[in-house]
């Protein structure tokens, strides 16, 4: 899942969570006793713990995770019957086969899942959120969910403001791990750059052709046609490939090496380029020839 923590440049591991009804041998414990929501954290950063019943500090993850029945009222989501004996928190690398897997993100990161993967559903109501709402309720449901977490994350575990978390099952990430992998290949244009990040004489090679700047492409018109470029980085965060996508409303015919996906009433006409493939991404220089020409073998 490397491919997945790169693409969306996120400084945590993924993490994975194992269940268990017999406590395991060999996987170390935390040096004191914390809270789930804080010892995935640590996971996302690096380690792998084992935590037990005398491990969790916080009352409402020990009955969300499945290690005790609730005494008076009912608690949702929880894992039921209380069969837990034990919980295993690692990245997930060093997981095999876990029961649910956890995502720490920013709401960009989020935003940027949720057109990938045709949209994610939320629900949360502020408590129990990394333990409830990220594990018991995925594994319990088999659903996707995304959690605004709760004051005790955020008070006890050092979530920041600008975080959120995701919980899915390992089918959610080998699919979104596909995605990725496919955007990467093709670097399809999920989003560009920020053209704030660009080159200058690149941005002002688009400029001087008279395309203004959006937030992660540039749009403009060459020849009566809407035209919006996109700047992509590859794995090692270079810019070094460009996506050229021309909206065509009806039917459309091109040459390649254009191709076309078809969206509703609309034809989105694309093709990508590698710096160096007749353009010069730090410069500028082609940019021009290279739109006209694709713009002329568009035929609508």
């Amino acid at each position: 899942m490397k491919s997945i923590r790169e693409y969306f440049g996120s400084r945590y591991s993924l993490v994975g969570v194992k269940i268990y009804e017999e406590v395991p041998q060999d996987y170390p414990r935390p040096e004191r006793s914390g809270r789930y929501c804080e010892f995935v954290k640590r996971a996302a950063l690096g380690e792998t713990l084992l935590m037990l019943e005398e491990d969790e500090e916080c009352p409402e993850s020990l009955i969300a995770l499945g290690f005790q029945e609730p005494s008076f009222i009912d608690l949702q989501p929880r894992l039921q019957p209380a069969k837990t004996q034990a919980v295993l928190i690692a990245p997930l690398e060093k997981i095999s086969e876990p029961d649910v897997v956890l995502m720490i993100l920013n709401p960009r990161q989020a935003m940027e899942i949720a057109a990938l993967v045709d949209g994610l559903e939320a629900r949360f109501k502020g408590g129990m959120a990394v333990c409830g709402e990220v594990t018991a309720l995925p594994i319990k449901e088999n659903r996707v969910n995304l959690s605004f977490l709760c004051g005790g994350a955020r008070m006890f575990a050092d979530y920041k403001d600008s975080e959120v978390i995701l919980g899915a099952n390992m089918k959610f990430f080998r699919e979104l791990e596909a995605r990725v992998k496919a955007l990467q290949k093709s670097c399809g244009a999920l989003c560009g750059c920020r053209t704030s990040d660009l080159p200058q004489r690149m941005v002002n090679a688009l400029e001087n052709l008279g395309f203004e700047k959006g937030i992660d492409y540039f749009f403009g018109r060459i020849n009566g046609k809407s035209v919006r470029i996109y700047l992509n980085k590859d794995n090692k965060g270079k810019i070094n490939y460009i996506t050229i996508h021309i909206p065509v409303r009806g039917e459309v015919k091109v040459e390649k090496p254009l191709e076309v996906k078809t969206r509703g009433p609309w034809n989105d006409v694309f093709a990508t380029l590698r710096d160096g493939e007749g353009i010069d991404l730090n410069t500028g220089k082609g940019i021009r020839e290279i739109i006209e020409d694709f713009v002329a073998k568009v035929k609508s």
